[in-house]
């Protein structure tokens, strides 16, 4: 826990809305038209939507009016959210997506640093089919970001997105963003539809042992072709993140535009459909659940004692969820068969524990004001900015305060954390 750095804010959960400027000027000119089949979103001045994907219509984020990504700004109230008509648009924030405009609302929230990841390009990249469309969209949405971040004086610290699609072309562009000066890249918890060379040695062959001998009982179906991000196909990837320096941001989307078979999102939205619920609800469980899903993973194949030095963040899912995931994976790891040969660590909270890692928490989240001593060493703000159910920091030092956490935590909390996590350049009198 960094407690050196007083008073110092930093926002490692906020995020852009992504302007149709990143298709215009920024995806590489001859990918344009393939890019725009793949993937493309609009938003008009009276609410009107266009989203393409795969060439055809896209499935919407909203069921409404509301841009629900983007209408927050600093001093709205829940009441004054909740009280927006779901049938009038609502003007998109301008900091979601014009710097100028991004670095007064961090004024006016009192924000001194902020961790900025995408949106749209998070939510609907794992739906395009074709890898090489799949690679131009996050080439020009890390161009775009790049660009974004270098007119706010160093406050804004941009996440490069990657093409999971393909392993070849994924690791191309992890190389191209080290060398442009990126520091992090944002990694879904979701399936990916991405080829697989096969291990022989005799862990991946145990694996697929287990894998056949689930399949069967289940009667012999199939696998879905899409592979959890966490999972081997993946393991160079994360290998190479971690021999770059680079963190990686572990951010779930909503994922209600997609199936099932990508996120937990999918399945939620049709329960919220059945039930005759006027909005998703997909929000208060789909990014809990995705990033409790990844962490169990992990857990499970060892990924934090394979790369001890990975430096992980886990945010938009708040942190309530963590002592309970990681108590149900030190049961079930004791209790599963597959185990016996004890390839990983049967203590998962001492694993947690050493690794360096952050999982971000929201204003109104009590669980860190309850929980300090659990949680105070792996917790960092964020603001959610400028989705509509953002706050600001003061609101997160008022909860802080309600429950007595003394002041040397508050600060590691508030922006110590997230700096030493993120190895961010603060000013000396910070």
């Amino acid at each position: 826990m960094n407690t050196g750095l007083m008073a110092l804010t930093i926002d490692i959960d906020s995020h852009v809305y992504e302007p149709p400027e990143i298709w215009d000027r920024y995806v590489a000119e001859e990918f344009r038209g393939m890019a725009r089949t793949a993937f493309y979103h609009e938003v008009d001045d009276e609410g009107n939507r266009l989203t393409i994907v795969n060439g055809a219509p896209g499935r919407e984020l909203n069921r409404s009016r509301l841009v629900r990504q983007a209408i927050w700004r600093p001093g709205m109230t829940i009441d004054e959210i909740g009280a927006l008509d779901p049938d009038v648009y609502y003007p998109i924030n301008p900091g979601a997506y014009d710097p100028q405009a991004r670095v007064a609302d961090m004024d006016a929230m009192g924000v001194d640093q902020a961790v900025v990841f995408p949106t749209l390009f998070n939510e609907y990249l794992p739906l395009v089919e074709n890898p090489q469309a799949a690679a131009a969209l996050a080439q020009g949405y890390n161009d775009w970001v790049w660009d974004f971040a270098a007119q706010t004086g160093g406050r804004v610290h941009p996440v490069a997105l990657l093409p999971l699609h393909s392993m070849l072309l994924a690791r191309r562009e992890l190389d191209r963003i080290a060398e442009k000066g990126f520091t992090s890249v944002v990694i879904r918890p979701a399936f990916f539809a991405t080829s697989v060379i096969e291990g022989h040695s005799q862990r991946d062959q145990i694996a697929r042992a287990v894998a056949d001998a689930m399949r069967q009982g289940m009667g012999g179906g199939e696998w879905s072709p899409r592979h959890f991000v966490e999972t081997d196909p993946f393991r160079e990837m994360w290998s190479h993140i971690d021999d770059l320096g680079l963190v990686a941001c572990v951010h779930p989307a909503l994922g209600i535009t997609g199936p099932d078979a990508i996120s937990s999102g999918g399945f939620a939205e049709r329960v919220s459909q059945r039930l005759g619920v006027s909005h998703t609800i997909a929000e208060p469980i789909a990014h809990m659940q995705d990033a409790d899903l990844f962490v169990t993973s992990a857990l499970f194949h060892g990924l934090m004692e394979d790369l001890p030095n990975l430096r992980l963040a886990i945010l938009h899912s708040g942190t309530s969820w963590v002592p309970l995931a990681l108590e149900k994976s030190e049961t079930y790891l004791w209790l599963s068969p597959q185990f016996a040969t004890a390839f990983v660590c049967l203590e998962p909270e001492e694993v947690w524990d050493r690794h360096p890692l952050l999982v971000s928490f929201d204003s109104w989240e009590h669980a860190v004001g309850i929980m300090p001593d659990r949680l105070a060493d792996k917790a960092a703000w964020g603001s959610r900015y400028p989705y509509h159910d953002a706050a600001g920091p003061d609101e997160a030092r008022t909860m802080l305060a309600a429950h007595s956490v003394d002041q040397a935590t508050v600060d590691a909390l508030m922006g110590g954390n997230a700096a030493e996590l993120f190895r961010l350049k603060v000013p000396s009198n910070a």
